[in-house]
């Protein structure tokens, strides 16, 4: 018994690093399926494609939850404990809100005019990636020079994502749409870019991980 709880005390570095890795596995899935839901003329598709963002939002729960609670079981670890669940749980939150723009665009029928949705989903798609090569580095490198570039690449996709809603919200009011898919479509451009800027908040945390640990 004192052998196993000395166990749990130790840092087991491996164990979180596997549990945020494949939580950023899951936030890459999300983007895909957002980009389907987005791009894909087929409707079963895109059905198929927000009954998977749904599963991937349900294992990317099960994954914080479970840092949660190693965290709470373990009194090393290999960052600083706040810094690993805020890390995770922006993670998850990215999957939460993907699902919700899924449903909404299957509830209302909403499609691209343009390729709006498109020019936001693919930001994402770029954020996801990124960040799946940022969180891979961050828990097998420890290179901070390269964690940093990572970083630096998530931040300006963010602010690649600020000039595509600004000029989204530029035609939209410019549009002749029905004040309800007015609504709708703009809801839905704010939806995706909270998506956008919750990749942003990830890379600002695994910056400060980084400097703390130089």
């Amino acid at each position: 018994m004192i052998k196993k709880l000395f166990s749990l005390m130790l840092p087991k570095e491996d164990k979180f690093f596997k549990l945020i890795g494949e939580l950023s596995v899951q936030a890459e899935q999300s983007a895909i399926h957002l980009k389907t839901c987005v791009e894909s003329d087929d409707l079963q598709q895109r059905i198929q494609a927000a009954t998977k963002a749904t599963e991937s939002r349900a294992a990317a729960k099960k994954l914080s939850t479970e840092i949660t609670k190693q965290l709470a079981l373990t009194f090393i670890t290999p960052f600083d404990r706040e810094d690993i669940e805020a890390f995770s749980f922006i993670l998850y939150k990215i999957t939460k809100i993907v699902q919700k723009i899924c449903d909404r665009l299957q509830h209302y029928d909403l499609t691209g005019d343009k390729h709006d949705f498109a020019r936001q989903a693919d930001i994402i798609i770029k954020e996801a990636a990124a960040m799946h090569d940022l969180v891979h580095e961050l828990t097998t490198g420890h290179n901070t020079e390269r964690t940093m570039k990572k970083v630096d690449v998530l931040y300006d996709l963010e602010g690649q994502g600020d000039t595509i809603l600004n000029e989204l919200l530029n035609a939209l009011f410019k549009s002749n749409y029905e004040t309800r898919d007015f609504i709708l479509r703009k809801d839905t451009y704010d939806m995706m870019e909270k998506v956008i800027d919750r990749y942003r908040d990830a890379a600002a945390i695994a910056l400060q991980i980084v400097l703390k640990h130089s």
